[in-house]
Order: structure tokens, then sequence, then C-alpha cells
């Protein structure tokens, strides 16, 4: 149950934080709080002009049509479109070009010269030629497509929220950010980490006025994530640092515990593997087996792009990325290495908010 005032605050607390433009584009579900909260509410307060998308199969077009100066998006978004650049200079022969752009560009602003708006207008027309930021928040965005945007002209402000809290935590400001960081929690906002581990992480907790009143006629799960205190648990893993500055590593639920006592963030592989090219969609579980059921191997489960790893050649899709991960596994600890690659030939099931819904998926290892 989200109060007018928790609304209010968190836009009035949180929104003020950005320097949003003119005019946007609103892609999220209205039916969610990070699209009626942040893209509507946050948005009127501050006389934005907002176009309401037709649908996604639209959304290209209309980028074109309506020329938005900022979006407000989900992680799958920006990854959609950063896949598009690539696959559209590729498939033109500008891929290299685009290369040699972007180190041009970041050398000449080391001196102060910004030609970004320039160099890469063909790109700037994909998205109707004056989008100049991007709100991100709801899931784990890869640094490396934060900084992608940045060499071309896009600013990406990644940030972390929850239902619950209205939904705005924390976010980057437009000239105030921390690579690999969700941002600052908002003003009037109090952030701490619940029985954090030798490494500073732990369960998110938020207390504030954006906190939720409670679940619905549900007294006994509120008073399950609603403490003495008044923090709400959001079931995320993170931590902060001196600064204060939040980093999320994980949800609560999808973490893997080991009979060695060793814990796994899975996203914290997800991104890892997600590097790899022609990977469109990854999850990381622990494996089931009816066969030996203390088994325990860590599952990547891929969904490919099969277009673009047949235009590599590529003719063996599961040796392909049995090799590319093995790659991968050598950056990370040994107790988080994968053990087993499973190819899918469809995307993964999402919910409206276009989140991969984990519990759909079928674990099984034999």
């Amino acid at each position: 149950m989200l109060t007018t005032e928790n609304i209010c605050m968190d836009m009035q607390q949180g929104m003020y934080n950005f320097n949003i433009t003119e005019r946007t584009m609103c892609v999220l579900p209205p039916h969610h709080t990070f699209g009626s909260t942040v893209n509507y509410v946050g948005h009127y307060a501050q006389g934005c002009e907002i176009y309401i998308t037709s649908g996604i199969k639209y959304l290209l077009n209309e980028l074109k049509e309506q020329q938005p100066t900022h979006l407000v998006l989900v992680p799958l978004f920006v990854e959609t479109l950063y896949r598009r650049i690539w696959a559209t200079a590729e498939k033109s022969g500008s891929d290299k070009k685009l290369k040699k752009g972007m180190k041009i560009s970041n050398m000449l602003r080391k001196i102060g010269i910004d030609k970004r708006r320039t160099l890469f207008a063909q790109v700037h027309e994909t998205f109707g030629g004056q989008l100049k930021m991007i709100i991100c928040g709801g899931a784990a965005l890869n640094q490396d497509i934060i900084d992608f945007f940045d060499a071309i002209g896009i600013t990406v402000l990644n940030g972390y929220g929850i239902t619950e809290c209205a939904p705005l935590v924390s976010c980057n400001r437009n000239e105030w950010q921390k690579n690999g960081s969700v941002g600052l929690p908002i003003i009037g906002e109090e952030v701490k980490i619940y029985e954090p581990d030798q490494n500073g992480e732990g369960e998110i907790c938020v207390k504030g006025p954006n906190v939720m009143m409670g679940y619905y006629e549900e007294p006994e799960a509120t008073a399950a994530v609603i403490d003495s205190d008044g923090f709400f648990h959001t079931g995320d893993y993170g931590k902060l640092d001196e600064q204060g500055w939040l980093y999320i590593t994980g949800r609560k639920k999808n973490l893997i515990i080991f009979s060695n006592g060793k814990n796994v963030y899975p996203e914290e592989i997800e991104t890892e593997i997600s590097r790899i090219r022609g990977v469109l969609e990854v999850v990381v579980y622990a494996g089931e087996s009816k066969k030996n059921p203390e088994k325990e191997v860590i599952v990547a489960e891929i969904f490919p792009d099969y277009e673009q790893l047949k235009n590599d050649g590529v003719v063996d899709v599961k040796e392909y990325f049995d090799e590319h991960v093995k790659i991968a596994n050598t950056h990370m600890a040994p107790y988080k290495k994968v053990g087993l690659v499973k190819i899918r030939k469809e995307e993964f099931i999402k919910n409206t908010s276009r989140k991969i819904t984990r519990y759909n998926i079928d674990k099984s290892i034999d």
C-alpha cells in the first residue's frame, strides 16, 4: 500500500536529482511504480512532455517520429538498443569505423573537445536524433554498455528502486556518477546493510517517507519485511562504500548457497557471461539433479543470438559457448565457476516489466 505522501515525497526527493530534458517517451507499463511514478508523476511535476508509445514493435519508428530528448528504461531495453546499434554497424560494414570514432572522441574529450553528437550523428538518428540521456533501473546493467552510450554522447544514469519504496531508492546524477554503482540514496532516506559479511555485503534495508504502509490485508507479511526500527528489508543484497554509494550484488532469493558455506550471486556471473559475443540472455542458477541430489554445479543457461552466430560462421553453438564460458571462468573465483552450459531455443519467459521470471526455468541437469 503506497500513499500519496510515499509517491510525492519519493519524487520530490528523487526526481530533482535528475536534470531531465524537455521531452520523453514512456515505454514502461503504467501499472508498475517505475512507469507510473517516475515516468508520469515525476515528469509531470517538472513540466516534461510525455509521449506514450503504442507498443514495443512500434518503438523504433516512434523514436524517430517523436524525437525524445531522454528515456526512462529497464536494462533489457537498453541492452536491445545497444545490440541493435552494433548489429546495424556490422551489417553495413561500419563497425570498425564506429570503434575508431569512439577512441578519437574519448581522446578529444580528455582535452575538453566534445564532438560526440557530430561524430555519431548517424547512430543518433536511430533514436530520433535528439536523445541525450537514459534513466535506467529495475535490474543490473553492464558497465560496458553504460560506457558505450557515454562514448557516443548519451548519458545513462543507473539507479535502484523497489515497488515498496515508491519505487526510487538511489540514483546516479547527471554530473556525479560512479562506475558499477546504482548511485547515492535519495534525500531523506536512510539505507543500511543488514548483517554484512567480511566484504561488507548484506541485505539492503531502507527507511524513509517513501517506504510503504504495508502489504494490503497481510499484516504478517508486512511484519516480516519491516523491522521494529522501521527499516524495510528489500530482499536485495549489496554494499555501501565509504562515501555512501550503493552497489547491488543480487537478489536474496536467487542466492546460491553451497554446502561448503560459499555464497554465489548469480547476477555477478551473468554480467561476466553477457560480455560473450552472441549472448542475448543468460540466467545462472544451481543445477538440480534427480540422480545425485547432493551434486552441486553452477549452470549458465543461454539464449543465443542465432543470427549473429550464423553470420560469424559458428557451426556448433554449444561448443562455441562451452569454450567462451571456460575463458570467462578464468576471471572468477574457483567456487563461482560455471560447470554446465545449457542452450535455449527460445527466449526466457518475462513479466510485463520485461524481467525474466526465474521460477519458470527448468533447473534439472539430468
